[in-house]
């Protein structure tokens, strides 16, 4: 089981040299950085998202503005925290498609409202390409600000919601829903990082088979999963692919932790945050990362190169 082979290149080719407070092993390649660990517990995440890569025409415009926002706060609620503030890069083709933009505005500010995030500045340029859409996204966590890299053998492996819901509204098996306007967890990862209950988490933003193998990377174990535990989205119930899409797709914006807590205090939060939850595996020692009964299906999409 591989990683995105030439993204993982340009991510530990970069970092090689990153120097100065972000230099902590909780956030260069994680989710966030908790921007100086000595002075606060500030997180700040960064997004991007390119016409033709991350959406098409089967995303209107406000999609697209909902969907920025959606997947930064993701990543914030994946570190323990809260969201409070953003910073917009807009790269626009000429000439200016101003019904485009009052699109994007109005899915925009709805998600930002959702979440509870002011926009507090930014920057617009023209692009010769397609529509390039960057957000910065800070957040404040008052508890644990969990990572990657803490997972411990014998640690209980998490997920909420219903995996490859996305990867069924990109196939036209199901309805384009969570593909056009995810809804992560954000409150449930907040809370989780409040209640000092994951030892590592994050966000499922490139499928269980991809994240679940960072995870274990970097915490330096293996893990096992149960594929019969896995929760998968009604519309896949039943097909014969119905793993491959729910593990090797992403999009999905679920939240992946692993914890040695009680299963019913977990379970009791979630519900207070209106979450599903639902165990699937186990951390282990070694660094195999194993679906039971079967191996990992191929990835579905990959920034660099080509999927199957």
């Amino acid at each position: 089981m591989t990683d995105d082979s030439d993204e993982s290149h340009i991510i530990r080719t970069i970092l090689r040299s990153a120097r100065g407070p972000v230099r902590d092993p909780r956030a260069p390649g994680h989710d966030g950085v908790v921007v100086d660990p000595a002075r606060g517990r500030e997180v700040v995440a960064i997004d991007t998202l390119v016409q033709g890569v991350h959406f098409d025409a089967r995303l209107d415009a406000a999609d697209v503005g909902w969907k920025s926002v959606a997947v930064n706060v993701s990543d914030v609620g994946a570190m323990g925290a809260r969201p409070t503030w953003a910073l917009l890069s807009l790269a626009l083709p000429a000439p200016l498609d101003r019904p485009w933009v009052d699109g994007f505005a109005e899915g925009l500010h709805a998600a930002l409202d959702h979440w509870g995030v002011r926009l507090v500045g930014g920057d617009t340029v023209r692009s010769p390409g397609p529509i390039v859409v960057t957000l910065s996204i800070a957040g404040d966590a008052h508890g644990q600000v969990p990572g990657r890299g803490g997972a411990r053998p014998g640690d209980a492996l998490w997920v909420t919601g219903r995996l490859g819901r996305a990867s069924a509204g990109f196939a036209g098996i199901a309805a384009l829903d969570w593909l056009r306007r995810p809804e992560p967890p954000v409150s449930f990862g907040a809370a989780l990082g409040e209640a000092g209950i994951p030892h590592a988490m994050m966000d499922l933003s490139d499928g269980l088979r991809t994240d679940l193998a960072r995870l274990c990377a970097t915490s330096g174990v293996g893990a096992v999963v149960d594929p019969l535990a896995l929760p998968i989205a009604e519309a896949l119930v039943g097909r014969p692919d119905a793993i491959d899409h729910a593990v090797a797709f992403g999009d999905d914006y679920e939240l992946l932790f692993a914890t040695d807590a009680a299963p019913a205090r977990v379970t009791a939060l979630a519900a207070e945050h209106g979450t599903s939850v639902a165990p699937i595996g186990t951390i282990a020692a070694g660094s195999d990362v194993v679906l039971t009964g079967r191996a990992w299906p191929p990835e579905r999409f990959v920034h660099f190169g080509s999927a199957e």
